[in-house]
């Protein structure tokens, strides 16, 4: 299922949840309706490619995502904890984070949504893991970093290229440190179709990846991680408890970007416009509430749920 889809099926989930209804039939005709999950969610990714017990399919994706071939590649991965320590009041949990046997530190993001914090945002994320690599006791001694971010907008509309590669560098684009690398996946600019000649391993893998999240799994051959994670990315594998859990972690504000983000793409309006409306409404909602109208008026007009209504109410003092 796509992203929508898989949006929309966490919010009906949560609301027969809320309503004591029959999740389990919810989940059945969905179990109908889709057969694989939306690997690109979060919490989806971060189970498929940042548990022991996926291992292998991780080492593959990364070995073909850095391009490693024979003694470079990566054999074995230890998960560490993605959650870093906060610094000047920003606490940062990347979605994989790994070592290899050469305890080389291996970052692994998926990035939905583009605007003016982004480039900064993963500068500081390679800043702090780069710290977190440091070697204890041996000052300024640190290991390689590689920081891979699947971004679901184009970093650099302009090249012709999907995947780039960031270090730095002097002005004769000599090499000052090799041991941070920055790669950065643009995911849609691959699928628009000019890099149908593009045959690496690496393309193969975003095409398998795209293949489940529109329903049409690519074949793949039998004993391969591409196979494996076909069968782990279905639908049915996944408990009725860890889609009531990730769907009651999902706010209606969360529902209501994917929503919005879906509309502004069909309008051909920018992504980012999206979550101006949502803040828009509850701008207007916090206004009309402040002014004493009704929880129920509020909700009339500004379209959002009563729940995130009162959640402003409660914020507001009223």
């Amino acid at each position: 299922m796509n992203k929508e889809q898989y949006a929309g099926m966490l919010k009906e989930i949560c609301d027969i949840h809320k309503q004591e209804g029959d999740v389990a039939a919810c989940i059945a005709k969905y179990n109908n309706l889709y057969k694989y999950v939306y690997l690109y969610n979060d919490s989806i990714f971060k189970l498929l490619f940042g548990s022991p017990d996926n291992e292998s399919i991780a080492v593959d994706f990364l070995n073909a995502a850095l391009h490693l071939y024979g003694s470079d590649c990566i054999e074995h991965l230890s998960f560490v904890n993605a959650e870093l320590p906060a610094a000047f009041n920003k606490k940062i949990a990347s979605d994989v984070v790994a070592k290899d046997q050469r305890l080389d530190r291996i970052v692994l993001e998926v990035q939905h949504v583009e605007d003016e914090t982004f480039n900064g945002r993963l500068v500081y994320y390679a800043a702090k893991h780069t710290i977190a690599n440091l070697v204890r006791g041996q000052h300024y001694n640190l290991r390689n970093l590689n920081l891979i971010s699947l971004q679901m907008f184009d970093a650099f509309p302009k090249s012709d290229n999907y995947l780039h590669t960031i270090r730095l560098k002097n002005q004769e684009n000599e090499e000052f440190f090799k041991k941070q690398t920055i790669t950065l996946v643009e995911v849609p600019k691959f699928l628009k179709g000019k890099y149908a000649s593009d045959k690496s391993y690496f393309a193969q893998w975003l095409r398998v990846l795209d293949g489940l999240n529109n329903e049409c799994p690519v074949s793949v051959p039998r004993d391969s991680q591409f196979a494996l994670l076909q069968e782990k990315a279905k639908l049915c594998n996944f408990t009725e408890d860890y889609l009531v859990s990730e769907a009651m972690k999902m706010s209606d504000h969360d529902y209501e970007l994917y929503v919005e983000k879906k509309h502004a793409r069909a309008e051909g309006l920018e992504e980012g416009r999206a979550e101006g409306r949502v803040k828009e409404r509850r701008e207007m909602a916090a206004a009309m509430l402040a002014e004493g109208d009704s929880v129920e008026k509020v909700v009339r007009i500004s379209k959002l749920s009563e729940e995130e209504v009162l959640a402003i109410k409660a914020k507001l003092g009223k």
